[in-house]
Parts: C-alpha cells; sequence; structure tokens
C-alpha cells in the first residue's frame, strides 16, 4: 500500500466529514467499533479502473444522514443510504486527483449500496491502494481504495 496514497486519503475523508456531515473525527483514535455497518462503492475509470468503497457504523450513518439532512428525527433507511452514496462520492472525487495528480481524468459512476466484501467484474485484477479508518463520537468509518493491479503504486509525487 501507498503511505502517501494513505494520508492523502484520510485528510480528504476528514474534510468531507467536517464539512458535508458535519463530523469531527477523532484524533485518538477512539470511538465505537463497527458492529453494524453499511457500504457503498463509486466505481471509476481513467488511465486505470478502480472502486472506492465506503463502509460506515450503524450509528454515525444516522448521525451522518441528520446532519446533512438537517434533520433531528432519525431518517429513513433509503435516506441514510443517500447521504452515504453521497459522501462516498464526494470523497472519491477528491481523493482521486489528489492522489493521481490534476492530469488523468477520472470518469465516476453513480454510487451504489453494496455488501462489505465487493469487487468489481471484469478481467482486471484489482489491488488494494490505500485504507484509513475514522473515529467518530458515535462510530466509525472506514474508507478503502482499490486500483487496477498495475496502478497501484502509482501516486502523484
Amino acid at each position: 500500500m501507498n503511505n502517501s496514497a494513505e494520508k492523502i486519503l484520510y485528510r480528504k475523508a476528514a474534510l468531507i466529514f467536517e464539512e458535508l456531515g458535519f463530523l469531527m473525527p477523532r484524533p485518538d483514535g477512539g470511538g465505537v467499533s463497527q458492529n453494524g455497518s453499511t457500504n457503498a462503492v463509486v466505481c471509476f475509470k481513467g488511465p486505470f479502473s478502480g472502486y472506492l468503497v465506503v463502509s460506515l457504523s450503524t450509528a454515525i450513518l444516522s448521525q451522518l444522514s441528520g446532519n446533512m439532512l438537517g434533520d433531528e428525527e432519525t431518517s429513513s433507511e433509503v435516506l441514510q443510504q443517500d447521504s452515504l452514496r453521497e459522501i462516498a462520492n464526494v470523497i472519491c472525487g477528491n481523493a482521486l486527483p489528489a492522489i493521481y495528480g490534476f492530469e488523468p481524468i477520472f470518469h465516476l459512476d453513480a454510487p451504489l449500496i453494496c455488501d462489505k466484501d465487493f469487487s468489481m467484474d471484469g478481467g482486471a485484477q484489482y489491488s488494494q491502494a490505500a485504507q484509513v479508518r475514522l473515529s467518530f463520537d458515535a462510530g466509525t468509518a472506514e474508507i478503502t481504495l482499490f486500483v487496477e493491479s498495475s496502478a497501484a503504486e502509482r501516486a502523484a509525487s
């Protein structure tokens, strides 16, 4: 895995959770363990293909959705999944240029709710390029970036 890519992914994800979800990551790495989780995936194509998976614990998903929608009531499962898909899309769209540079153009597919063990179809082999975990008072978020094996170590300097 690329340590630089993980630092960038962590910074981008933390900033997006703060700005979009009004959630502040805990610097101490504390937080609730991920008992149950919901996952969203954003697939992308460009100079190489890959996908980003965002996994949120149940408690943080409810809080994220309420914060993004400005609603203190517990939002429906559909609205929670919409919030998760939106945050996954924004993280992916911001992390790729920061990690791989602004010259390559990546086309993002619409985010989908998926299983934790999601893998892309097709002939290409995918490797984990970066994985980060953010802890919040109410739960955790895990973000994992997978790229074609031939591009796993490729990152902007």
